[in-house]
C-alpha cells in the first residue's frame, strides 16, 4: 500500500473496471478535482499506476494505492485485471 488516505475524508463513490471496460481517458494522464482523493483497489490481476514525480507502481491482488487531489496519474492493466477506484472527499464540517 502507498500513502494512506488523510484523516477526515469520507467515501462517496466507487467505480469498477476491468481491462475491457477501462476508459481510454483513464489510461492517459488525468487528475481528480480539488479536494478529491482516489484509492485504487485491485481484486484480480495487476494494474500499473503512473504518477508524476512518484514513478510507476505495479499493484497486485489485494493492493491499494492512493492518489491526491489534482495529482496527475494514469492507470493501465497488465493483462486481465479487475479493480475499483474509490473516491473520497473532505467531510464537510457541521454548520452550527
Amino acid at each position: 500500500m502507498t500513502e494512506a488516505l488523510p484523516k477526515g475524508v469520507v467515501h462517496y463513490a466507487t467505480s469498477r473496471f476491468t481491462h475491457e471496460t477501462l476508459p481510454e481517458k483513464l489510461r492517459k494522464d488525468h487528475s481528480t478535482k480539488a479536494g478529491v482523493w482516489g484509492q485504487l483497489a485491485v481484486q484480480h490481476g495487476q494494474l500499473l499506476l503512473s504518477r508524476d514525480d512518484k514513478g510507476d507502481l505495479v499493484l497486485g491482488v489485494g493492493a491499494t494505492a492512493v492518489f491526491a487531489p489534482q495529482e496527475t496519474h494514469s492507470v493501465n492493466p497488465i493483462g486481465e485485471v479487475e479493480f475499483e477506484v474509490r473516491f473520497h472527499r473532505q467531510e464537510a464540517p457541521d454548520a452550527a
